[in-house]
């Protein structure tokens, strides 16, 4: 009857221990809702003060003149770059540094640096720095959520969710910059991986998406960040243009992707300062908007890249003019980067794609026009960032036309296999579960527990199970006699097999197992795995190398693979 007892309290603690897990998984998702509408108000802010008041303002105005249009970009730049060096912080995106914080610190973003990178993206994208808004709004959303850690701590959350909630609230940023929630949760997940998407943070991050998404349509309204003179209806005959669109997309990518980063890297080398470099790269992208107010009336690769687009889906243009377009839009962009400036990488390439598709339009009389300009930021977006799915759902929702769905997914996934691996961001890994195999031959000591629950031996069975297996809820425990010395291993199983009329009588040494699998802390994980697989077990004790019986530590095989480890080792 006792025993039959011990087994229901067992089952019940099991179920508790079910029960708070689906709570945790609750309040994760109400965390995902509350970072998404602070981020949403945020960002609100963010575009109104930023890019409304700032931007358009010197937009309308000061950039019609030939000479103040060179001047007040190259001012933005350098600001940047002052701040930076002054806060002794690096330039890292938005979207970037996201990426690096989930893969390598918990999904903490530094907060140290918010001082600094707030007003470093002002003064490029407010003063026409020719990058997106997405990379502050990103920013913004990671920043929420590393904010709410302490909320987090108490909650007694695990760090992966910590992980989770940081990719929901930069989705949460990018799905209210562009008011696409679908583009900012599938953008997200995929871009932290190169061929993969982010485990276990698909409902968290839609979660997040779409209540900064109501949030920003509330203040803003629900009308599309594009204008399109015509909606599109793909038939059999596009089918050879966009497969076109999408393998010179992803071609061209690539070898901008490398001039990018060879000039950038040539300009920025060096110590953290501004120097003669920084001013060149500042002039020369000052001298693009010059160009384009002499050539259009307008500085078109100043700026986030909202005007951009748009005129190039508005007014099909000559050959020259798109080529002309494309060229100082890759000029612009590599430079603004290049003098120091911060911003996303989102919008550059869609804006890049969007001329490659008007110049291949306008030589294959594709019509509409606007259809080709679409299915290049599709097919430049899917090459550059390898998110070919998140490109194919943006210019869905920024156009309002689902039609674009099935010609987006051909373009993109001809233009990704064209683009080979090259990406614009440097914090992509291949896959997720890579980490884990490439770090088993790592020592035991960066994967084990310090902090292991021990039972003494001479304790009777009955109070271990009252005060060790029904309180602390494990199933293996090492076992230490008086002197602190480690001589065996007790489970819940060991119990299971003894009569409960037995269970006062016997003290833990007679029933414990011996002699004890150990591992030490400098052999490898892989080490403990073969030991794990060979005796069938599920934890092993660590225990110093020069004295076999002084317990140090513990490694279990759920520790090794959910991987917590690697990402702190990597």
């Amino acid at each position: 009857m006792k025993k039959r007892r011990f087994r229901l309290r067992y089952l019940w603690v099991r179920f508790l221990d079910e029960t708070r897990r689906i709570n945790r998984f609750w309040r994760v998702l109400i965390l995902a809702l509350l970072i998404g509408i602070v981020t949403g108000l945020l960002v609100y802010l963010l575009e109104s003060v930023v890019y409304e008041l700032l931007f358009l303002t010197l937009y309308n105005t000061y950039f019609k003149n030939g000479i103040i249009v060179i001047l007040i970009p190259m001012i933005g730049v350098l600001l940047t770059r002052l701040i930076l060096v002054w806060g002794k912080t690096d330039g890292m995106g938005g979207t970037e540094e996201v990426v690096k914080s989930y893969h390598e610190f918990r999904g903490r973003l530094p907060l140290s640096r918010t001082p600094y990178k707030i007003p470093a993206y002002i003064t490029t994208l407010g003063f026409g720095g020719s990058a997106g808004l997405e990379g502050a709004s990103t920013y913004i959303g990671g920043m929420v959520s590393s904010i709410a850690e302490k909320i987090m701590e108490k909650l007694n959350i695990p760090f992966e969710e910590q992980r989770t909630l940081l990719l929901a609230g930069a989705g949460a940023g990018l799905s209210a910059m562009f008011k696409a929630p679908l583009t900012g949760t599938i953008f997200i997940l995929q871009v932290p991986y190169k061929s993969d998407l982010a485990p276990n943070a698909l409902i968290p991050t839609l979660v997040a998406s779409v209540s900064s998404y109501i949030v920003m349509v509330t203040l803003k309204g629900t009308h599309p960040l594009f204008s399109m003179a015509n909606k599109a209806d793909f038939h059999m005959n596009d089918m050879l243009a966009v497969i076109v669109i999408g393998l010179v997309c992803g071609f061209l990518s690539k070898y901008f992707l490398r001039m990018y980063r060879a000039t950038k890297t040539w300009f920025l080398k060096g110590p953290a300062r501004l120097t003669s470099r920084n001013v060149l790269a500042a002039l020369i992208l000052g001298i693009t908007g010059y160009l384009a107010t002499l050539r259009f009336g307008e500085a078109l690769p100043l700026g986030p890249g909202y005007i951009f687009i748009q005129y190039l889906l508005s007014v099909p243009d000559t050959f020259l003019n798109l080529l002309m377009l494309l060229l100082l839009k890759m000029a612009a962009v590599i430079f603004t980067f290049s003098a120091g400036g911060m911003g996303g990488s989102f919008f550059p390439l869609l804006c890049l794609g969007a001329a490659t598709g008007g110049l291949i339009s306008n030589v294959a009389h594709i019509q509409p026009f606007d259809f080709g300009v679409v299915m290049g930021m599709a097919g430049f977006l899917a090459a550059g960032y390898k998110t070919p799915l998140a490109a194919v759902v943006f210019v869905a929702e920024s156009t309002h036309s689902s039609g674009y769905l099935i010609p987006g997914l051909i373009c993109t996934a001809f233009s990704y296999i064209a683009s080979g691996a090259s990406s614009i961001s440097s914090q992509q890994r291949e896959r997720e579960d890579i980490h884990l195999s490439r770090r088993f031959h790592l020592k035991v000591t960066n994967a084990m527990l310090r902090q292991i629950i021990f039972v003494p031996s001479n304790i009777t069975v009955d109070d271990f199970r009252q005060y060790y297996l029904l309180k602390y809820f494990y199933r293996t425990y090492p076992v230490l006699d008086e002197k602190k010395a480690l001589v065996g291993i007790i489970s819940v199983y060991d119990i299971d097999r003894i009569p409960e009329e037995e269970w006062k009588k016997l003290k833990v040494s007679d029933v414990m197992v011996t002699p004890v699998i150990t591992v030490t802390r400098e052999e490898t994980i892989q080490d403990a795995v073969q030991k794990m697989n060979r005796y069938d077990l599920d934890f092993l004790p660590v225990v110093s190398e020069k004295d076999p019986k002084e317990l140090i530590g513990g490694i279990t095989r759920t520790g090794i693979f959910q991987g917590e480890w690697a990402i702190v080792a990597a």
